[in-house]
């Protein structure tokens, strides 16, 4: 009979440690999901960072270039509106760093409810920043195009309205693309935080 009592005695301590060597495995599993997690969510963002430099080392010199032989093109027009757009454009790029910058830390940090109100601010100032843009750009064409003065650059003036309707396309479909970025991001976060909860 004390044979079998410890013989149970020790099949129990045999489970028990059996049971904490699982619970083990498990927490450390949980670490591991978080941080992939953490680093997946990171990495949804990086499409945003690789967008803005391309805007700045792409989008700004052709922009630029393009300005120089439309002036070359029409030597009447203002210099001022020309200088104008092109501060406009790099002013708009500098705020899209500022406004999108999320650092590694960010991720990795304990609370990462604070880093899904940052995402939330985000997608305000990138609403505010397209609501307060979007009529200077407007103006400052206006500008430009009164500036043409024969009836060849009225086809420039076309060219200019349908390629600034394309850009404008292809504007909102980033914003929009930023936007659910952000929202699929946010989500995630509050998932993962229920789940902790």
């Amino acid at each position: 009979m004390e044979n079998i009592n410890e013989h149970n005695v020790n099949e129990l301590e045999a489970m028990r440690s059996q049971m904490q060597l699982l619970k083990q495995k498990l927490d450390n599993q949980e670490i591991i999901n978080d941080q992939l997690l953490r680093n997946a969510m990171s990495g949804k963002m990086s499409w945003i960072r690789k967008y803005i430099w391309f805007e700045l080392l792409v989008l700004l010199p052709l922009c630029t270039l393009n300005f120089v032989g439309l002036k070359l093109m029409n030597p009447g027009l203002s210099i001022w509106a020309i200088a104008s757009i092109l501060l406009l454009v790099l002013v708009e790029i500098l705020l899209d760093f500022y406004i999108n910058n999320m650092s590694a830390s960010d991720w990795q940090s304990e609370n990462l409810l604070q880093t899904a109100d940052k995402l939330v601010k985000m997608k305000k100032l990138r609403l505010w920043q397209v609501g307060l843009s979007l009529p200077v750009a407007i103006a400052l064409f206006v500008w430009l195009f009164s500036g043409f003065e024969d009836k060849v650059m009225y086809y420039t003036v076309i060219g200019g309205i349908v390629g600034g309707v394309i850009g404008l396309t292809i504007g909102i479909a980033i914003l929009i693309k930023m936007q659910s970025t952000n929202d699929s991001l946010i989500s995630q976060i509050r998932e993962m935080k229920d789940i902790q909860e």
